[in-house]
């Protein structure tokens, strides 16, 4: 889920932004902090107001680390140089607006918080959060209070921070701020149309997170209702074809599979085993070990609902391959990138109560070897009402071998579905335990060799790079978490 909370300067972003984090036991990222660092490095630069446009060279590659605490906003440091009060000053507030409004400065952090989100489970403020960041986050939230209210709020952090400032310099300066902010040209400061709009002047922080709150849980309650709505149906297939109904299947799949599994298991002598495992209903992942191009067309065969495969976007520039592959419901992925469309596809089609297939080794092993497993396939094995389902193909990758078109035994092997680890535990942990036992169900299923008698492993329907788990800035909220900005994006 992605929670987005904006608002204008003294609403609260940051504070409740973070709470919220931490009572949903998400990922919180302080966008202002981020601009603010790049504001007050751009005053020391001497770039500040004429040569603005030069800050975006140092969002690329300043070396900036935010760490996250419990009980206050951010620490916040460039390279070993710890800029966490420095940030919070009046002439870094003063400049702050003018500097995040330079187009180019926008471009970087913005891809740089997409990145983020492309990693799931993150709530994140600023101005223009839910309206240019993430328009399409799951819950926007904007947060509005009266001046006199904001000028108050911060007149207390500034206290805090051991500064004193009048009460009326804060309100003209909020003022300002405002009328900047509402009429820049980009990224102007508005409620999104579809954003939750809570006025905060005289409510405690507490009550502004439990409304947040409340609202968050509606939002997941009404999406696994939509994942379950399948499961409330008679279990029905389709005509001729006989292919389990499922939701979103194609037409041309509808097709195939009347005519398609029948040839495939004669021509390859198929042994298909464990297909009791696969449930008939309801979202699956099915994750699998890669050896041949051809793999996606044998789990086809072999399953009896149809799988909507992530492949590597590259397929789709090969003439008309990609509308073909499209037309079997298909799916492309950037690798080496943060790809949010691809990861945003397979969580719709998950929600729905679709099947979703991924190789989660993220390129083939025709050698007979498991690769490493890519710890991102939690980002969708990890949520709720999903099954997961480890399958392991072997015999493919002797089909073609140099220019010799053969016709091995094929056998695909479908596994029980994994057990999900603790709620309980951070969510870094968690992805690894699954990592872990993805590779356990695949050595097993294989029986009990790295190669499975020569069969291997391996993968080309990709996990999206940007759902990749790291122990940085993406860290479970109330740890030590660290992101260099100018290394992602």
């Amino acid at each position: 889920m992605i929670i987005t909370i904006d608002g204008p300067a003294g609403s609260g972003k940051s504070t409740v932004a973070r709470e919220v984090a931490k009572r949903l036991g998400m990922r919180y990222l302080d966008t202002g902090a981020l601009y603010r660092t790049i504001t007050l490095l751009a005053l020391e630069a001497g770039l500040v107001p004429e040569r603005m446009v030069e800050a975006a060279e140092l969002a690329r590659t300043a070396d900036i680390r935010l760490e996250a605490r419990d009980d206050d906003l951010c620490r916040v440091f460039v390279g070993q140089r710890e800029v966490t009060t420095e940030i919070r000053g009046p002439l870094v507030s003063q400049h702050v607006s003018a500097v995040s409004a330079v187009p180019e400065v926008r471009e970087v952090l913005t891809a740089w918080q997409r990145q983020e989100a492309a990693r799931g489970d993150l709530v994140l403020e600023g101005r223009d959060a839910g309206t240019v960041v993430i328009p399409d986050a799951d819950l926007k939230v904007f947060l509005s209070a009266s001046i006199e209210e904001r000028a108050r709020r911060r007149q207390l952090q500034l206290r805090a921070q051991g500064v004193e400032q009048a009460l009326e310099e804060l309100v003209a300066g909020i003022e300002r701020r405002d009328s900047y902010d509402s009429g820049r040209a980009v990224a102007p400061l508005r409620k999104a149309d579809d954003a939750v709009e809570i006025d905060t002047t005289g409510m405690s922080i507490s009550e502004v997170v439990e409304t947040i709150a409340r609202l968050a849980q509606e939002r997941k309650g009404a999406q696994r209702r939509r994942r379950l709505r399948p499961e409330l149906g008679k279990l029905g297939r389709w005509p001729l074809s006989r292919l389990v109904r499922s939701p979103c299947d194609t037409l041309l799949w509808r097709f195939a599979y009347g005519f398609l599994p029948p040839l495939w298991r004669a021509a390859f002598r198929m042994q298909i085993k464990g297909r009791q495992h696969f449930p008939l209903q309801g979202a699956v992942l099915l994750a699998s070990n890669h050896r041949s191009n051809l793999d996606p067309f044998f789990l086809g065969v072999a399953s009896p609902r149809q799988i909507h495969f992530m492949a590597k976007a590259e397929l789709w520039r090969v003439g008309l391959l990609g509308r073909i592959i499209g037309a079997f419901g298909a799916f492309p992925v950037n690798r080496g990138e943060a790809d949010r469309a691809a990861v945003r596809r397979a969580l719709e089609l998950l929600e729905a109560g679709a099947v979703v297939g991924l190789f989660p080794e993220g390129h083939r092993h025709r050698d007979g070897t498991l690769g490493p497993i890519n710890p991102g396939v939690s980002l969708f094995a990890l949520r709720e009402g999903v099954t997961t389902l480890p399958v392991v193909i072997q015999g493919s990758e002797k089909i073609l071998q140099g220019k010799r078109l053969r016709f091995p035994r094929v056998s695909v092997t479908f596994g029980p579905p994994l057990t999900l680890p603790s709620a309980a535990l951070p969510k870094a942990q968690r992805a690894q335990i699954i990592a872990e036992e993805l590779r356990a169900a695949f050595f097993s299923l294989l029986g009990g060799t790295e190669g499975g008698n020569g069969a291997g492993c391996s993968a080309e329907a990709e996990t999206p790079q940007g759902a990749q788990v790291s122990q940085g800035l993406g860290a479970s909220h109330g740890t030590q978490a660290s992101q260099r900005v100018g290394e992602g994006p």
